[in-house]
């Protein structure tokens, strides 16, 4: 158990220590909606062993909880994913093409005509799928 524990640590330290260079990449705002405030340094799924910034975004407090799976409240407060979404961060694609999805399998109009115009490579979408 306390191996376990050990290793969490350890894996969430490492994430951590990607901030500075994740912070260079975003030039200190948000990847997702270009907030300048409250950020952190997120895993996107699927994640590896080793945590790189390959799979980590550096988020606002607010997209940090979108993508773990937090309400939406007005989805038109998320229309910034209709940019992000074209990114060409892996990570930030990834998280800005599920939750624009989520949005999508809602309803939501400008979710469904974004997603309609996107082309994603075979590769990404193989992310997406796993």
């Amino acid at each position: 158990m306390a191996r376990g524990r050990q290793q969490h640590q350890a894996h969430k330290q490492a994430v951590l220590g990607l901030g500075r260079q994740l912070s260079r990449r975003a030039r200190n705002r948000c990847e997702l909606c270009q907030d300048a405030t409250s950020l952190t340094v997120i895993e996107i799924q699927p994640t590896e062993p080793e945590p790189g910034p390959d799979r980590a975004s550096l988020l606002c407090s607010r997209c940090a909880g979108l993508v773990a799976g937090g309400r939406v409240g007005n989805p038109n407060s998320l229309r910034f994913l209709e940019e992000s979404i074209w990114s060409e961060v892996l990570p930030v694609q990834l998280a800005a093409v599920r939750l624009t999805r989520a949005l999508s399998a809602d309803g939501v109009d400008w979710a469904v005509t974004t997603l309609d115009a996107l082309y994603l490579d075979p590769e990404v979408e193989a992310v997406l799928e796993s």
